[in-house]
């Protein structure tokens, strides 16, 4: 950890590395499982010969893809129930295929009774599924600049 006038900070490196154990659980993966994806891609990045600028790229690239994933998480409990059920999946099930998307369809409105089940889902049909795909671009936007915010307060003394 750096020194400063206010005692120990956290570097960066640290904070992300941190925030990736919470992707973890809202995904309901192994702790951990996000660093080891990082270390992979590190090995990779090793393998293919990457400068330390490209390095320190794929580091945080690799800490930070899904950190963004869980601002829907209130719509999908909505609709699904268990929203970590339901990105627990995304392990499962190759992405935006028919079995996933059918996975997917079988936790609408799940822990409930049949016909509320039911209502839910063709609630879903109709209106719902625009809920999921809202502004994911604006996210990108706001996790960018938190993280440069976020690096210009450790940095500076």
């Amino acid at each position: 950890m750096g020194e400063g006038t206010g005692g120990p900070r956290a570097r960066l490196a640290e904070l992300v590395a941190a925030l990736s154990l919470g992707v973890d659980l809202g995904f309901g993966q192994p702790m951990e499982h996000v660093l080891r994806q990082c270390l992979i891609a590190l090995r990779l990045a090793d393998q293919a010969g990457l400068d330390e600028q490209d390095r320190m790229a794929v580091y945080y690239t690799a800490l930070l893809v899904n950190v963004g994933c869980h601002a829907d998480a209130h719509e999908q409990a909505k609709w699904f129930g268990d929203d970590i059920a339901l990105k627990s999946g995304k392990y499962v099930h190759e992405l935006g295929s028919v079995r996933g998307t059918l996975a997917a369809m079988r936790l609408v409105g799940a822990g409930n009774p049949p016909l509320h089940r039911f209502r839910v889902g063709l609630e879903f049909a109709v209106s719902g599924h625009r809920q999921l795909d809202g502004p994911k671009e604006q996210l990108a936007e706001t996790m960018a600049a938190m993280m440069a915010n976020a690096q210009r307060a450790m940095t500076s003394g």
